[in-house]
């Protein structure tokens, strides 16, 4: 086999395993309808109509002793005055605010949860703030099955502090206590009275992304031993998950994370998200919730694995993935541009990788030199395979070459791009980041000339798909052929489909990942023609030495 056919089986192999990759990870039809966030206003005015939250077969928060309550609040609700209470969760930086929210007396639930520096379907610009309650969370209900009414005297209006704040609603013996803190994307609650489940609704958590195309955008996620995670249109039934550190339902960048506090472990239970989110319980009475994005720094302070959730990919890579990852976040915090960062991190692993490029490509040029002497022994010992392999190793070893030389090094970076490909595909922080012109958003596929209606998948033409395309091309064309015949023509006719491929795979990519691609390609370019030059230099140096 040709070093030609090897680089690309290595070529065919690395496609195969992204493609493998892009079909485990799911892609499939978009939903429908595209639900957006309300906005604070609309989520008061519209309570009378959230407050009736339906009723499922699953274990939901009902009050453990009814008796309890006076039969005025749970009988004559003409006497009863919902009151809804506005919660502020400052950021730890002067002036920001992380989450505006607003909890009702009404079942005492979470009744909007909108996250302050997260703008909903960012590539329509409307506006509007990621409200991650869709429906209320952590709904108390009477034995009836109707919410439970509770009473509050505090403030309209709460500040969290430092040292935590709480929201209390009382109901006879019962209560339920929120409490938040300045920083924090969630709260804790402690539930006296009431049953001991706490649950997230299926189809809670809305749909923040424009132009939906990925199945599994849904999913339940939680840890017993190791991190499990379900798809939300694959969960059959109500299915306990056994003792949990920690429960999830989650879309693709966002999460609600239920934690409880009573013991480490506790009794979970996941369910179908009814073409939404999933549902979610668990059997604790003091939990910790965290609802907010899955930003691995922030999941990383609330421990217990919950950085599992975020896809660095499969276990060969996943540390390297986790290196790409705090480089970009860390080591280039000073950059505020996410596109520059993806072009410095280029540059980086360029310089780090240059070393396997030289040998590949010098590899590559002593395989194209004893081409002919390799034919010549091919047709003389055709009707000997033994001999014809023995006289090939003895071309290699007194020319110098080692077969494997120019795929191997090739086959290595394999690791980094498919890493490269997990990070960028999965880091919120690229959501909505804007690069520059007409590329407003790293997180989605850039488009320069958009379709009407998708053609083959394909929302429209990116500029950089088709530049990285010609590059390809041009690689192939500067190496050259080693082959002649069948396998000539064969690797002609690869020269033109693998760049089409590949311009076709990328404008179906994240822009940054397309960005990271084209920018270490046209490195690549550059250094191959360097290394050329040498080698000619070389050359041309030797009979005069």
């Amino acid at each position: 086999m040709s070093d030609q056919s090897r680089l690309f089986l290595a070529a065919i192999l690395m496609l195969g395993v992204l493609l493998i990759s892009w079909f485990v990870t799911g892609k499939g039809r978009a939903p429908e309808t595209v639900q957006t966030a309300q906005t604070m206003q609309a989520a008061v005015t519209d309570v009378q109509t959230e407050q009736i939250v339906p009723v499922e077969d699953y274990p939901i928060e009902t009050q453990s002793d009814v008796d309890s309550l006076p039969a005025t609040d749970i009988e004559s609700n003409s006497n009863y005055t919902e009151k809804v209470v506005t919660v502020i969760v400052p950021g730890d930086g002067p002036g920001e605010t992380l989450v505006l929210a607003s909890l009702s007396t009404t079942g005492g639930n979470v009744q909007s949860w909108q996250l302050q520096e997260y703008e909903d379907h960012p590539d329509q610009n409307l506006g509007q703030i990621v409200d991650l309650a869709e429906k209320p969370w952590l709904v108390s209900r009477s034995a009836d099955s109707s919410p439970v009414l509770f009473e509050y005297n505090g403030p309209d209006t709460v500040y969290a502090g430092e040292n935590g704040t709480e929201v209390r609603f009382v109901s006879g013996d019962v209560s339920k206590t929120y409490t938040f803190t300045r920083g924090f994307y969630g709260f804790t609650l402690n539930k006296v009275g009431l049953d001991i489940t706490s649950s997230l609704q299926s189809s809670s958590i809305p749909v923040t992304e424009v132009q939906l195309t990925e199945k599994g955008y849904f999913t339940a996620s939680w840890y017993t031993n190791s991190h499990k995670k379900e798809k939300s249109e694959s969960i059959e039934g109500l299915e306990p998950t056994g003792n949990v550190a920690w429960i999830a339902s989650s879309s693709k960048y966002f999460t609600v994370i239920l934690m409880p506090e009573t013991m480490e472990r506790a009794d979970g239970y996941v369910a179908p998200g009814e073409g939404g989110s999933a549902y979610i319980a668990i059997d604790d009475n003091n939990i910790t919730v965290y609802a907010g994005p899955m930003a691995y720094n922030r999941l990383k302070e609330l421990g217990r694995s919950t950085t599992d959730m975020i896809d660095f990919g499969w276990p060969v890579i996943r540390w390297i993935g986790k290196l790409i990852f705090i480089f970009l976040t860390s080591a280039l915090s000073f950059v505020s541009n996410w596109g520059v960062r993806i072009i410095i991190l280029a540059f980086t692993l360029k310089i780090l990788l240059s070393p396997l490029t030289t040998k590949s490509y010098v590899s590559m040029q002593k395989m194209q030199k004893i081409q002919p002497a390799m034919q010549e022994i091919q047709k003389k010992y055709a009707k000997d395979p033994k001999q014809q392999q023995s006289e090939m190793q003895k071309l290699y070893k007194e020319k110098g070459v080692n077969p494997v030389g120019g795929c191997l090094p090739m086959l290595l970076q394999m690791p980094v791009f498919f890493a490269m490909y997990r990070v960028l595909a999965n880091m919120v922080e690229l959501r909505g980041a804007s690069f520059m012109l007409w590329i407003n958003d790293l997180s989605r596929p850039e488009i320069l000339i958009p379709f009407q209606t998708k053609i083959l998948g394909l929302e429209g033409i990116g500029l950089m798909a088709v530049i990285l395309g010609v590059i390809m091309f041009l690689q192939q064309k500067l190496t050259g052929s080693s082959t002649t015949g069948s396998a000539a023509q064969q690797q002609k006719m690869m020269m033109y489909m693998m760049p089409i491929f590949m311009t076709f795979l990328f404008m179906r990519f994240a822009s940054g990942l397309t960005l990271y691609w084209l920018i270490f390609n046209v490195l690549t370019l550059v250094h191959q023609e360097l290394i050329k030059k040498k080698l000619t230099a070389e050359q041309d140096d030797g009979p005069a030495k």
